[in-house]
C-alpha cells in the first residue's frame, strides 16, 4: 500500500499557494460593467432619437412664438434688425408660414444654397425618428435641414423652419458624452454593488469551500483539516454539509487502511516468527503420542490438528503477503462433526460455564470447505460464548449457544444463536465490515468480517435475524446446498 505521506508531499502548502491576480471579484466587476455598457448601447439610438425629437420640438415652438410675433406685431416693429433677432433666437435661416398652400415668408437670413433634409414631423413614428437620428450622426458638416410642423393654433397652418444641422449635431455630441458619463458611472456603481454582493453571498463561502478541499487534500488524514459547516440554508450551505460529511468519510477511511496497512505488516512479522514456534511446538506435541496417560490420549490429536491449521494459515499468510483466503474447494461434509470441534476448540478458552448446544442432525451434510467452514463456525461460536460471558444471558434464559441447520428448497440454512445481549442497533449497518463490530475489550472488529467473506466466497449470504422468538443474537447463513453424488 503506498505511503500516504508520500502521496500528499507534492501538494503545496495553504500558505504558499499563489492566488490568482485577477480573480472571479475582478472579473465579475469587468463583467458586469461590460453588460451595463452593452445595454447602454442598445438603448443609445433610441434615445438620441428621442433627444433630437425633444430639441426639435424646442426649436420649433420658438420658431412658432417667433412667427406669431412677425404676424401680428405693428408693421413699424417689422425692421431687419427685429427679424435676424428672431431668427438668430431659433437659430433658423428663414421661417416660413403655409396658410391654406399659401405660402409666406415670415423672416430670412443667410439663405441656403439647398436643402439637404426636410423632416415632417407630421409623420413622427418611431422608425422615422431613429432613420433621422442615425443620419444626424453620420451626417457630414455642413447639412441644412427644413423642418415642418403644424401651427398649435389648428387651423391647418405649418410652419417651415430652415436652419442649420451643426447645432443639432453639437446637442447630440453633448447628450452623448454626458449620456457615456452617466453610463461609466452606472456601470461602476452597479458592479461595485454587485460584486460585494456576489462576494457576501458566493465568492466568499465558496472560496471557503475550495480551501477547505486544498488543505484538506493535502493531508487527508488530519482530522482538524476537515471543514465546519455553517448553518446557511442555501446551496452553498448544503455543499458545506456535504463536504463535511465527504472528509468525515474520508478520514475514517484512510485511517482504517493505514491501520490495515500496519495490521498486515505486523502480522506477515509476527506470523513469519509464528510459524517457526508452531513447528517446534508440533514437533513436541508428537511425543504425546507416546503417553500412556488417556487424557493426553484424547487431546494429541486435536492439538496436532489446531497446530496443524495454525501453521498451514500463516503459511498461507506469509506467501501472500496478506491475509487473503484461497478459493474454497468444496465437497461433501458433516456438518455435525465440525460444529462439534469448533465447540471444542473454543472450550478451553471459555471463562464462564456456556453451554453450546449441537442440534445439527448426525446425518445432515453440505458441500462445503472444511477448513473455511471450520472457521466460519469457529468465530461465530466464539463470539455467542464471549457475549454470554461478558454481558450475561437474557432473563430467563440459560446461559447457552445454539447450532441448528436444516435444508430450505434447494439451500443450506446454518443459524447460530446465543442467549445474551445481542447487538446493539447503532452497529447493526456495519456489523460485517472491519474493525466496526467489536464491543469486547482488546477485539480486533475482524471475526464478523471473516466469516462474512468465507461465506461470499462459498456462494452464499449471512445476515442477522431480527425477531422476537430469540432474545440474543442470531447469524443465519445460506449456502447453495449440491447433493451427494452417486
Amino acid at each position: 500500500m503506498r505511503d500516504i505521506a508520500t502521496v500528499t508531499t507534492d501538494t503545496p502548502p495553504a500558505s504558499r499557494r499563489r492566488l490568482p491576480r485577477f480573480g472571479l471579484a475582478g472579473r465579475l466587476i469587468v463583467l458586469i460593467a461590460v453588460f451595463v455598457m452593452t445595454a447602454e448601447v442598445m438603448i443609445y439610438v433610441p434615445s438620441i432619437a428621442n433627444m433630437r425629437f425633444n430639441w426639435v420640438r424646442h426649436h420649433l415652438a420658438g420658431a412658432e412664438t417667433a412667427a406669431w410675433v412677425l404676424e401680428n406685431a405693428p408693421d413699424k416693429l417689422l425692421s431687419d434688425t427685429f427679424s435676424r433677432e428672431l431668427l438668430k433666437n431659433v437659430e433658423a435661416r428663414l421661417i416660413v408660414l403655409d396658410q391654406n398652400g399659401t405660402r409666406r415668408i415670415l423672416a430670412a437670413g443667410n439663405l441656403p444654397s439647398r436643402i439637404d433634409e426636410v423632416d415632417d414631423l407630421r409623420e413622427s413614428d418611431w422608425p422615422s425618428l431613429l432613420g433621422a437620428a442615425y443620419r444626424t450622426i453620420v451626417a457630414p458638416p455642413g447639412r441644412v435641414l427644413t423642418l415642418v410642423s403644424p401651427m398649435p393654433n389648428g387651423g391647418g397652418d405649418l410652419i417651415e423652419v430652415t436652419m442649420d444641422e451643426a447645432p443639432l449635431k453639437r446637442a447630440i455630441g453633448m447628450f452623448s458624452r454626458r449620456l457615456l458619463i452617466y453610463s461609466l458611472i452606472v456601470s461602476v456603481i452597479v458592479a461595485t454593488l454587485a460584486a460585494f454582493a456576489m462576494h457576501r453571498m458566493i465568492l466568499r463561502p465558496v472560496r471557503r469551500l475550495t480551501d477547505s478541499i486544498v488543505e484538506f487534500g493535502a493531508d487527508p488524514g488530519d482530522r482538524s483539516r476537515i471543514i465546519q459547516p455553517s448553518a446557511a440554508p442555501h446551496e452553498i450551505g448544503q455543499a458545506e454539509r456535504a463536504l463535511a460529511v465527504m472528509q468525515e468519510a474520508l478520514a475514517l477511511e484512510l485511517s482504517q487502511k493505514k491501520n490495515l496497512a500496519n495490521l498486515g505488516l505486523a502480522v506477515a512479522k509476527i506470523n513469519h516468527d509464528m510459524r517457526n514456534m508452531l513447528s517446534a511446538a508440533q514437533i513436541l506435541t508428537d511425543r504425546l503420542g507416546n503417553i500412556t496417560d488417556p487424557l493426553a490420549q484424547r487431546l494429541a490429536p486435536k492439538l496436532v490438528a489446531t497446530l496443524d491449521r495454525a501453521i498451514r494459515f500463516c503459511q498461507a499468510t506469509l506467501t501472500y503477503g496478506r491475509a487473503a483466503d484461497e478459493p474454497p474447494r468444496p465437497r461433501q461434509l458433516a456438518l455435525r462433526g465440525i460444529v462439534t470441534e469448533a465447540v471444542e476448540t473454543v472450550a478451553p478458552v471459555a471463562h464462564s460455564p456456556v453451554r453450546v448446544e449441537n442440534e445439527v442432525p448426525s446425518d445432515f451434510e453440505l458441500s462445503a470447505d472444511a477448513e473455511q467452514m471450520f472457521r466460519i463456525l469457529l468465530n461465530l461460536i466464539r463470539n455467542g460464548v464471549e457475549a454470554v460471558e461478558r454481558a450475561g444471558a437474557a432473563p430467563g434464559r440459560l446461559p447457552m449457544v445454539v447450532v441448528r441447520a436444516w435444508r430450505e428448497s434447494s439451500m443450506t440454512i446454518i443459524e447460530v444463536a446465543d442467549t445474551g445481549p445481542g447487538i446493539p442497533v447503532a452497529l447493526r449497518p456495519k456489523i460485517f465490515s472491519a474493525f466496526q463490530n467489536s464491543t469486547r475489550p482488546g477485539g480486533t472488529g475482524l471475526g464478523l468480517a471473516i466469516v462474512a467473506d468465507l461465506v461470499r466466497a462459498h456462494g452464499g449470504t449471512i445476515a442477522l435475524r431480527d425477531g422476537e422468538d430469540w432474545p440474543g443474537a442470531c447469524f443465519r447463513i445460506t449456502l447453495p446446498w449440491l447433493p451427494t453424488r452417486a
